[in-house]
């Protein structure tokens, strides 16, 4: 593995410097409570959990891994659902190949396949828009993207090509809407709007005749500086004094019909970089009690709620600790997955899968055998149905 490689991995995940900067001093007046970890209830005894995880080509080649095979190694895992993406950039310059590749493998396999469409994709900088229909540099910080004629033109017909595309394809279990459109992403932080992600969901509505469902994600609560830091509508001083305030899991679930699918994406350990210096911050301690919460909030509104990334894969500050992670390891995993399935969900897909491969492939296992071991003891779960 180069330096350059893990780098590049590096900052598909790494923490807007100057949104901590801004926010940190609001420490000084947060409530105590909101420091007080919280004790994890027990929500009944969980039926066996649908285990997946998420799939990039694009993160693969940054660590070395042939696509191709390091997909057909997935596979042979018998995850429940596997996520991909549709990459507008990389479309426009080079067409569907890789992903045609991806889809028709699927199908060979039965492999369930949940396709994420629009102008944000897995990994950083999250925002895939070919330079030919918007140059990102020239958008302010913090910008709704949709703001911009030409970017909603262009998006729309992307997304239409996609579903056309791909619609007949009984891989496919569900479309996702973006990648967490109400967090502010990559290095200007932008984000979308409501009105124009609701003009996208109505456009796959429309086009998929097998009426799959459609997941809209979100970054889920972490602890308030980084909430407050990947909020589109920033600094919320309801949240700070502990109401439950507007959120993107709510602004999610407001965009959904009945049967669709709320997805959390779920972190307990990110490193950040302040004043020079490698920290870590850690998730409240109350974090499965609030997923809990979510998703009894979504089952009342009649929808689904997923885990769509479940942390297995190190968020650390620097590329230095990428072999040796302080944000997370092996054990962990078994940790945030027991602690979701005590919560409650009974899909849970965790991000890292190339990471997984990369570490098996120069001599460390036990991450890809912790997860492998998580699959066994939920193989009783059910399958996805595909489309006939």
């Amino acid at each position: 593995m180069t330096l350059p490689r893990i780098q590049s991995l590096v900052r598909q995940r790494r923490v807007q410097v100057l949104a901590i900067v801004l926010l940190v001093p609001f420490l000084a007046i947060a409530p105590l409570h909101l420091f007080m970890p919280a004790p994890v209830k027990a929500h009944g005894v969980a039926a066996p959990v649908q285990v997946g995880t998420s799939f990039s080509p694009v993160r693969a080649g940054y660590l070395g891994l042939d696509y191709r095979s390091a997909f057909k190694r997935l596979e042979v895992m018998h995850f429940r659902v596997i996520r991909l993406s549709s990459y507008w950039d990389q479309v426009d310059k080079e067409g569907y190949d890789q992903l045609d590749w991806l889809m028709n493998e699927a199908q060979r396999a039965r492999q369930p396949i949940v396709l994420t469409v629009g102008m944000k994709a897995l990994g950083w900088p999250e925002f895939f828009v070919p330079a030919s229909v918007t140059d990102l540099a020239t958008l302010n910080q913090g910008q709704d993207v949709a703001s911009d004629s030409s970017l909603r033109a262009g998006t729309l017909a992307f997304v239409e090509d996609t579903v056309l595309r791909y619609r007949d394809n009984p891989a496919l279990v569900g479309w996702q809407i973006e990648n967490e459109p109400f967090n502010r992403a990559g290095p200007q932080r932008l984000w979308i709007d409501a009105g124009f992600l609701r003009d996208e969901i109505s456009s796959v509505r429309q086009l998929d005749h097998h009426h799959r469902p459609l997941i809209v994600n979100a970054f889920s609560h972490f602890n308030l500086v980084f909430d407050q830091a990947s909020a589109r509508q920033g600094f919320d001083l309801r949240q700070w004094l502990g109401f439950d305030a507007d959120s993107a899991e709510r602004d999610s679930l407001a965009v959904l019909n009945r049967g669709d699918v709320l997805g959390l994406d779920v972190y307990t350990a990110i490193g950040y970089q302040f004043l020079g210096q490698d920290h870590l911050s850690r998730a409240d301690g109350d974090w499965p009690d609030r997923l809990a919460r979510v998703r009894e909030l979504a089952k009342r509104q009649g929808k689904q709620a997923w885990i769509t990334e479940a942390q297995a894969e190190p968020w650390d500050s620097a590329q230095e600790t990428y072999t040796d992670p302080k944000s997370t390891n092996p054990v962990a995993i078994r940790s945030i997955f027991e602690n979701l399935k005590d919560a409650g969900y009974g899909t849970v897909l965790f991000w890292g899968s190339e990471y997984w491969l990369w570490r098996a492939d120069n001599g460390d296992p036990r991450w890809i055998d912790a997860i492998k071991a998580i699959l066994r003891d939920e193989s009783r779960a059910p399958s996805m149905a595909m489309t006939s």
